[in-house]
């Protein structure tokens, strides 16, 4: 355990610090052995096969040392990832948290999401009619805005469904898990 930890050491070092907490986390915190351990272990089987070593600690360590800069090189776009992923995280935390405060304090603003929905929904069920059900002649320059709007329409309605129902189930446990490992995260 304590190999890991060097090796995440050595990567913080090098300048690649979110590479070294998802390693770290293989070892660290209630996590560790279950889900941590999981994430840690694919972000070392990662960093080996950038570094074209076997994913050990021994073996990270030893390529890093040999060179740290070469390493920094060859890991950067996955710290770049790892950086985006939990930009991303964070600012669907910042929504869920603004929505949760709009609710405890009962302002109206709460209900936007369910009144832009219903408008979209509205406006899907109108050009639907208009496009399918219509028997009078549309000019073609109409036709093609109607089809265009209707196109709009239907990304937006899923758009609007997927933040009712959510992503996945298994797209929520590993951005669940990718935030609980992530530095500052305050859920490790």
């Amino acid at each position: 355990m304590e190999n890991w930890m060097q090796a995440a050491g050595q990567l913080a070092q090098a300048g690649l610090p979110s590479l070294g907490s998802l390693i770290g986390s293989i070892t660290g915190g209630p996590l560790g052995g279950t889900i941590g351990g999981a994430v840690g272990r694919g972000a070392a089987a990662a960093i080996g096969a950038a570094l074209g070593v076997a994913p050990t600690p021994e073996a990270i360590t030893q390529a890093v040392a040999a060179d740290p800069a070469g390493a920094q090189i060859k890991l950067s776009a996955i710290e770049a990832d790892a950086k985006t992923q939990a930009d991303y995280l964070a600012d669907i935390a910042n929504a869920r948290a603004m929505q949760l405060g709009l609710v405890q304090t009962q302002s109206w603003v709460q209900n936007m999401p369910a009144i832009v929905t219903l408008l979209i929904f509205l406006a899907w069920i109108t050009l639907t009619v208009a496009l399918y059900f219509v028997q009078a002649e549309i000019p073609e320059r109409v036709y093609q805005l109607l089809s265009q709007a209707y196109g709009a329409s239907n990304l937006a309605l899923g758009t609007a469904i997927a933040f009712w129902l959510g992503s996945s189930r298994s797209s929520q446990i590993k951005d669940n898990q990718i935030t609980a490992l992530l530095p500052g995260s305050g859920r490790r």
